[in-house]
């Protein structure tokens, strides 16, 4: 009877040894899961064939962290793709973190500060530098409210528009940080300067024939049509007036079809000697009276371009008109120019050239850089311009050199040759 109770609690002792001994595994497995798990490694597992309470609940567990890890790579998916499409937008974006400093600045941003270092991890106050800009910023932790204004900033050598707002982002009773965007308006600034300047332009240039045209009838009416002397010469100023009105009208509509689009281009294959001896036998009169030279410089293999002829004739004609009304003695040139691979029509004139600061505005609307003059030519200040975007409408190119003194030479860069 003793023995069998001593082989009893034997076995029983072996069995809790037993017992406690997978016990203690399962807690250290369940333990090295969790320091896994801690240490950020969610691809940790617990595998074991045990059906004791404590593997049950490693094996929660470790569902719970598979489920986890899932819903974190959709997460973070969704973050880098929400990254990549502030990283990417047109518009600057700021994002900054509950303690001021900068999370993300996207390539915009930088650029339209011209901030070349990398700010992330900065504090905010220390990157903007920009009193307006921290104005914004400030007021909107302040009064936890979307703060928007225009500011002005430098870059380089231009003056840049922005709308910049602030965003911030709430988190129970604080403000957890702010999204800070920049949106570029300056073209749409320059477009209602233009708009302005056109506008006005287009008064002025109305209002001048008109007022003398007005002015020339009060008098005829007053008595000088019995004058037959001075009536003719009243007349003939009227006559040239409403010519010049008439020309600025017909300029006006020229150039509002062709930024509207109703202007078609229809290329073809067109002979460049063709249509410079047009353009030289439709202003050879007007040259001659001048006693000015109208010459073609082209190479014997010259080719045919793919051109529309009509609106090439237009270009032409507008840049040998300038050349005559601004050249005194000498005359105009035109021709061809092949080096460096491209094919570039030239215009040039021995005439009283363009000084160094105005290059960049010829082909504005109404620019004249010498405007009485051009006015008592009968300039209209649109023949520039209207082939300005003639030749973009080709998709070409054009430059404009000049020395002063000494002539003016346009260059249409045509590429190639058929």
């Amino acid at each position: 009877m003793a023995t069998a109770v001593i082989v009893i609690l034997l076995l029983i002792v072996f069995s809790l040894i037993i017992y406690l001994s997978r016990l203690h595994m399962s807690i250290i497995a369940v333990s090295e899961l969790i320091k896994e798990l801690s240490s950020g490694n969610m691809n940790a597992r617990l595998f074991t064939n045990s059906s004791g309470k404590l593997d049950a609940i490693a094996r929660d567990i470790t569902d719970l962290m598979e489920k986890t890890s899932i819903r974190l790579g959709f997460a973070e998916a969704e973050m880098q793709r929400m990254e990549a499409i502030l990283r990417g937008m047109s518009d600057g974006v700021l994002i900054t973190d509950t303690n001021d400093v900068v999370v993300l600045a996207n390539r915009t941003f930088k650029k339209l500060l011209s901030v070349t270092d990398n700010i992330e991890g900065k504090r905010v106050m220390d990157v903007l530098r920009n009193a307006q800009l921290i104005e914004i910023v400030s007021r909107a932790i302040e009064t936890w409210e979307i703060m928007s204004d225009e500011i002005a900033v430098t870059r380089g050598t231009r003056d840049l528009h922005l709308i910049a707002t602030a965003v911030p982002i709430y988190s129970e009773n604080s403000v957890r940080g702010i999204v800070l965007s920049l949106h570029d308006i300056t073209r749409l600034r320059q477009l209602e300067e233009v708009r302005k300047d056109f506008v006005a332009n287009v008064s002025h240039e109305i209002k001048t024939p008109i007022t003398a045209m007005k002015g020339f009838a009060e008098t005829l009416l007053d008595g000088a049509i019995d004058d037959k002397e001075n009536a003719v010469r009243f007349l003939t100023m009227i006559k040239n007036h409403s010519e010049r009105l008439n020309s600025l009208v017909d300029d006006l509509l020229a150039l509002s079809r062709i930024e509207l689009g109703d202007v078609k281009i229809e290329k073809s294959e067109v002979s460049l000697e063709q249509v410079i001896d047009t353009v030289f036998m439709t202003l050879k009169n007007k040259a001659d009276k001048k006693g000015l030279y109208l010459r073609k410089s082209l190479p014997q293999d010259t080719q045919l371009i793919a051109a529309d002829k009509d609106k090439l004739i237009q270009i032409i004609i507008n840049l040998v008109d300038n050349g005559i009304k601004f050249t005194e003695k000498g005359g105009i040139t035109v021709g061809i120019d092949e080096t460096g691979g491209k094919v570039t029509l030239f215009v040039q004139d021995t005439g009283i050239g363009i000084p160094p600061r105005y290059l960049s505005r010829l082909g504005e609307r109404f620019y004249r850089v010498d405007s009485a003059r051009s006015r008592e030519l009968g300039g209209t200040g649109l023949g520039l311009a209207i082939v300005k975007h003639l030749v973009g409408a080709h998709g070409w190119s054009m430059r404009i050199e000049s020395e002063y003194g000494k002539g003016t030479r346009a260059n249409v860069i045509i590429d190639r040759y058929l």
